[in-house]
């Protein structure tokens, strides 16, 4: 595996994934924005008003993602913000741009400083990690984007995929590792 493939810490509170897809910016836009199409790369239900100020839900059933939709500048640019669970100011952001070959995606994901609690009771980990039980990432967390960014190059490609188990992946103990090594 590729070290550039693995998410980038901007800091503390901020990952990045970039990913480049073999399809036009449209395609990759629609695997982003539509809810069927998140449904079937992401997991579980989806529900997205497509505009500013739209609510959305993603995620279930132990897990539901869910707030307004902050940003939208199709088919470039598309901001899911909180409140839950990351907070008023936290959000997901899919930027894309066309590039030589296809399309560039970057995923942002933000989680507000002081709002994240360990409400599930987590140890931490990697356990001797500074931020210890309150990081709000945990290598599970950043293996599970990994592999759905997989899951949705796989989707796009019209390609038949078995959705590999979080725990049967090698990723991670690749990003505890990653995250001792480049978390600040």
């Amino acid at each position: 595996m590729n070290k550039t493939d693995l998410a980038r810490f901007i800091d503390r509170w901020t990952i990045e994934y970039v990913r480049v897809y073999p399809h036009p910016v449209e395609r990759v836009w629609r695997a982003v924005t539509d809810a069927a199409e998140i449904q079937a790369w992401f997991f579980g239900p989806a529900s997205i008003d497509q505009r500013i100020g739209g609510a959305y839900a993603l995620g279930g059933p132990d897990t539901v993602f869910k707030g307004t939709v902050t940003a939208l500048q199709p088919p470039r640019l598309v901001r899911y913000a909180g409140p839950e669970p990351h907070g008023p100011q936290g959000y997901w952001q899919f930027e894309l741009e066309e590039v030589a070959g296809g399309t560039r995606m970057v995923f942002i994901q933000r989680s507000q400083p002081g709002f994240w609690t360990n409400a599930h009771g987590w140890q931490a980990d990697p356990p001797e990690h500074p931020a210890g039980e309150l990081n709000p990432w945990r290598p599970g967390t950043l293996a599970g984007w990994h592999l759905h960014f997989d899951a949705l190059g796989h989707l796009m490609a019209g390609e038949s995929w078995e959705r590999v188990k979080l725990e049967d992946s090698e990723l991670v103990p690749i990003y505890r590792r990653h995250m001792l090594e480049t978390q600040p």
